[in-house]
């Protein structure tokens, strides 16, 4: 299965989250492809964004900064729009600020899920819903197995545990408040790598600004190991349910798993982008103040049968692909153009 363009031309799509990371490779993905993009979020956070060095509130053609967890504002914001898709990407995505503050993880996942879902559901034009979680939804016992769909839920802490729950809310919606049948599928992907994202205690954007002033790495856990995934891939992934659910295919899982299927440790990554760079890192270990799990894998055996999805990059070349975009960047180079001329190189073999 690939895409198809002409399927998405003129479509109003809505992203939530659009001023984030993923929001923001997605929006340029979809105008790619030709749809019109509306956005709902919170201001970009942080010093820097890939939203604003990328300029992409130009890519779409309506956009409202809301709290998704302000229903009558989503409500009003989702009917304007009039939209005949919803990536739901909106949420509050780090683990140690949950830890920090519960109740913004919390209210934000799984209030601001129902708040999106009960609106665009609503809607009789409404071709689908994909709900954007986590691969770390699953109860974690240490098992070192690669998670499937259809493991138990649970989490550790504030983030992975609301996350969860917004996939059963989302699940308790889509079953009890959907009068017109609509699809929803729960997407499960993590530590997804690529050219901009800055987040907060992130690997990949602590390294970028280490390795940019010469400072010191602090690593909590060394010998981790991720599903490290380029974010094309796992956004390919993303599009291909929806357009599941905007052909009407039927029987369309209601969650699915997206990963690679060889995971790099800590170290590995590190060692990768110190040679992309050319530069050795000074570096610290520091015990984490919250339990983090040492191994985490997902099955991706239903994306494959069922999407026909596959992976473009080996975790090894998502983590060579992304460091070449910053060492560009920050010689100079247009982010925009960077986002362009990726996505122009990977929709070849694809669409």
């Amino acid at each position: 299965m690939g895409l198809t363009p002409t399927l998405w031309s003129g479509k109003r799509v809505l992203v939530t989250g659009h001023t984030g990371f993923k929001g923001s490779w997605l929006t340029l993905l979809l105008k790619d492809l030709g749809a019109e993009v509306i956005g709902i979020s919170l201001p970009p956070q942080g010093p820097r964004s890939l939203y604003t060095d990328a300029k992409i509130g130009e890519e779409v053609c309506l956009e409202f900064f809301q709290d998704v967890r302000d229903e009558t504002a989503i409500n009003r914001a989702i009917e304007i729009s009039k939209v005949d898709y919803v990536f739901h990407l909106a949420a509050q995505a780090y683990v140690r600020r949950s830890v920090r503050n519960p109740h913004e993880s919390i209210t934000t996942n799984v209030v601001g899920t129902a708040n999106v879902l009960t609106s665009s559901l609503h809607f009789e034009n409404t071709l689908g819903v994909t709900n954007v979680t986590t691969d770390k939804v699953y109860e974690n016992r240490g098992a070192k197995l690669p998670f499937k769909e259809t493991d138990k839920l649970g989490g550790q802490d504030p983030y992975s545990a609301s996350k969860a729950a917004a996939e059963l809310i989302a699940s308790a919606i889509s079953s009890s408040n959907n009068p017109h049948n609509i699809p929803v599928t729960s997407v499960r992907a993590g530590n997804v790598i690529g050219g901009g994202d800055w987040g907060e205690e992130r690997l990949v954007p602590d390294l970028v600004r280490t390795l940019d002033v010469n400072s010191i790495l602090s690593i909590r856990n060394p010998s981790a190991t991720r599903p490290w995934q380029y974010v094309l891939d796992c956004l390919f992934g993303y599009l291909l349910v929806a357009q599941s659910h905007m052909e009407k295919t039927v029987n369309v899982p209601k969650s699915v798993n997206f990963g690679p299927e060889n995971s790099l440790s800590v170290m590995d990554l590190v060692a990768l982008f110190e040679e992309a760079f050319e530069k050795k890192l000074a570096k610290e270990f520091s015990k984490s103040p919250i339990t983090e799990s040492s191994w985490l894998s997902l099955d991706s055996n239903l994306a494959r049968q069922f999407f026909h999805w596959q992976t473009s990059f080996t975790a090894s070349q998502a983590v060579k692909q992304t460091a070449e975009w910053y060492s560009r960047f920050i010689d100079g180079a247009n982010a925009k153009e960077l986002m362009h001329e990726e996505i122009l190189k990977y929709k070849v073999s694809k669409w």
